[in-house]
């Protein structure tokens, strides 16, 4: 046992003494070849420190001898005398003084446009601001208006106003132009226009109602920040049925005092008609007395408007509305209809046509009845005219106060090339005499508001509002207005 711990204790100690004698031999190894490289790069360093030398001083020597020859070269240059004598050469005939005047009108043209273009490059691009709108975004879909967001619209000259709007009144009219009313002549009307105007969404809303936001540097109607209005906008203009919207000052005026701004956004394009209608006949309040009226849908926006003002005015108004809508002819007081026809259903159109005489409640109704001098048509229904001039005077007159249909939604390529020409012509012609184009519709201005404004504050007409909505609802809101029960306006509340 003792002999195998012995043999065991000799071979680790050789084991030992081997690995002992293979490291020393490794550390001598490395040594040996670390001397011999420092001592090769220690000659390689000194034997660049030699050629570099020669190097650094030629370098040195010819930078001496440049900066000799700028110097007087600038003196020669800059001595009053070479100059004198440079710009006699240059400028010895006419067409070098005249090749020299050029060049110094290119290059003042050419530095001024090159740092307005720097200039231009280097500007800020700001976020565009948007707002929350009701617009269409197509033509087709039977689902085309929706919430959307559109850019907040900026001022196109000094006498416009930015409104933030509270309420705006969707009408029928809206809802035709959601599906291509006009199209034809709002597309060319926008691509004659100096600002880009894409036409689509196309925000919906005929008048609103809310508070002047900002005011144009070059206005003239007093407005002030913070003052309460009302305006109304044509069909064949972007609407207003959005969070702001810019108009001129000479669209734009205070509302009544006396009204919310709900009341106020149902009468400012529904009143600007009935006033328009009124004046263009002469139906004032000297000249209505004795006149007998009848206003079929008494209950629409228009027709509400000219059976209040015309009953007030002393004329014998007779009205036809639904059975449901004779506690809102009653609730105007004395300022509603004197005589009130009603129908038990929901359809016009069959009580209109001549060969329903038997069945028609409306005939019978009219038969019974002295002729009337004014036949007002508010909605927009197939009526026979033929057939109606039968109730009549003899120089009776039937007004149709619904937006007329447009042939040029339908027309061709030809037809809007010639379209586009007369587009073309009328706005050169209200550029040279300094006015705006009138398309069709209404006349909408301030003065036509102050009346209206009037007639509210001195309770002699009255709003009507039948339900307000918010903007996620504008389907619902669109489907009462083209129903058979909607009475007075529909209100969108951006509140």
């Amino acid at each position: 046992m003792d002999t195998a711990k012995q043999r065991m204790g000799e071979v680790v100690g050789q084991v030992q003494n081997n690995i002992t004698m293979a490291t020393e031999s490794g550390l001598r190894v490395v040594r040996q070849y670390s001397d011999e490289g420092r001592n090769i790069a220690m000659r390689a360093l000194n034997e660049a420190n030699s050629e570099a030398g020669p190097i650094l001083r030629n370098a040195w020597s010819s930078f001496v001898q440049l900066i000799e020859r700028l110097k007087s070269t600038a003196r020669d240059v800059l001595d009053p005398s070479v100059l004198v004598e440079e710009l006699r050469i240059i400028f010895r005939d006419e067409i070098a003084r005249h090749n020299a005047f050029l060049l110094l009108i290119g290059l003042g043209f050419g530095t001024t446009g090159g740092f307005m273009l720097g200039m231009w490059l280097a500007r800020p691009h700001l976020p565009t601001p948007i707002m929350k709108s009701i617009a269409s975004t197509s033509f087709r879909d039977p689902d085309n208006v929706v919430v959307c967001q559109t850019a907040v619209p900026q001022f196109q000259s000094s006498s416009d106003i930015l409104v933030r709007v509270r309420a705006a009144s969707l009408n029928r009219i809206d809802r035709r132009i959601a599906f291509g009313y006009g199209r034809t002549l709002r597309r060319l009307i926008r691509s004659y226009n100096s600002t880009y105007d894409p036409e689509l969404p196309l925000v919906l809303g005929r008048s609103c109602a809310g508070i002047v936001e900002a005011v144009g540097n070059g206005t003239k109607s007093g407005l002030e920040i913070g003052d309460e209005v009302w305006l109304a906008t044509h069909w064949y203009e972007a609407g207003v049925a959005s969070e702001f919207v810019v108009v001129p000052e000479t669209r734009v005026s205070r509302k009544p005092f006396l009204i919310g701004f709900e009341g106020a956004a149902s009468l400012p394009y529904s009143g600007s008609i009935a006033l328009n209608l009124l004046d263009c006949h002469r139906l004032t309040e000297h000249t209505c007395s004795g006149r007998r009226i009848l206003v079929q849908d008494a209950c629409s926006p228009v027709g509400c408007v000219i059976t209040q003002l015309t009953h007030k005015w002393g004329a014998h108004v007779a009205v036809t509305c639904h059975t449901r809508s004779v506690p809102v002819i009653n609730n105007l007081e004395e300022r509603g209809a004197a005589d009130i026809i009603t129908f038990a259903n929901e359809h016009f159109r069959s009580n209109f046509i001549d060969v329903n005489v038997d069945k028609s409640n409306f005939i019978n109704e009219l038969a019974g009845r002295e002729k009337y001098h004014f036949i007002f048509l508010t909605t927009r229904l197939g009526y026979d005219y033929k057939f109606l001039e039968k109730f009549l005077t003899k120089d009776g007159m039937i007004v149709d106060a619904v937006e007329p249909e447009l042939s040029t939604d339908d027309y061709g390529v030809v037809g809007r090339f010639f379209l586009g020409s007369y587009v073309k012509f009328r706005r050169a012609m209200a550029f040279l005499c300094r006015t705006n184009v009138d398309w069709g519709g209404p006349h909408l201005c301030h003065r036509m508001l102050e009346r209206l404004a009037g007639f509210v504050n001195d309770e002699t007409l009255k709003t009507v509002v039948d339900r307000v909505y918010t903007p996620s609802e504008v389907e619902r809101a669109l489907e009462h207005i083209c129903s058979e029960k909607s009475i007075g306006s529909t209100i969108i509340t951006f509140r």
